[in-house]
């Protein structure tokens, strides 16, 4: 795979980057705050899930590099990048289009084929069932696929572990607040 000067390059890059996201560019480009409150009602800021992605991922960058920083440099892995890497990354690219596609496509498609025809998946965008079915799907997709990648086999307890994950993450971000719309139902 990587040698460790490129994986701590890369891990450094990447706290840069989202360093930058968080305390740049999500500061200049949304007006709003973390957290609102008007009229005696508090809401999350169009700021907070965005500072929140951008933290996690200042988070994992800085561990990705003290965890290199201290690891042993092993010789026998020198490689910059081999085939081995580059089908990895491959691989993970197109797990992750094919998830977006699906996330951001189901909702319309289901609402299409199984819709009252009278109104608009956009009007019907925040109803269950209808706000889940890109969510969900395009969730197992994406964990289901990424779990499968670096397993190497399809299980039904991944999908089962993937379906797990997407539920808490509904429990999490959807049913406390009314005012959020899962990804991709902003869109529409």
């Amino acid at each position: 795979m990587l040698d460790r000067h490129m994986e701590l390059l890369i891990a450094i890059a990447g706290a840069v980057i989202s360093a930058l996201i968080l305390f740049v560019w999500i500061p200049m480009d949304i007006n709003s705050g973390m957290i609102d409150t008007y009229r005696r009602q508090t809401y999350l800021g169009d700021a907070f899930l965005p500072s929140v992605v951008a933290a996690g991922m200042l988070i994992t960058a800085v561990c990705q590099i003290v965890l290199v920083w201290f690891r042993r440099n092993d010789p026998s892995e020198d490689r910059l990048f081999d085939h081995v890497t580059f089908t990895f990354f491959a691989m993970f690219a197109a797990i992750m289009g094919v998830s977006l596609s699906v996330m951001f496509w189901a909702g319309p498609v289901v609402w299409d084929m199984l819709g009252d025809g009278e109104r608009s998946y956009r009007q019907m965008r925040d109803t269950v069932p209808w706000k889940y079915a890109g969510y969900v799907l395009g969730g197992l997709v994406m964990v289901g696929g990424i779990i499968t990648l670096l397993e190497g086999s399809l299980r039904t307890r991944t999908l089962v572990i993937a379906g797990g994950f997407i539920a808490l993450l509904i429990l999490i971000f959807d049913l406390p607040f009314d005012t959020i719309l899962l990804p991709p139902n902003g869109d529409w």
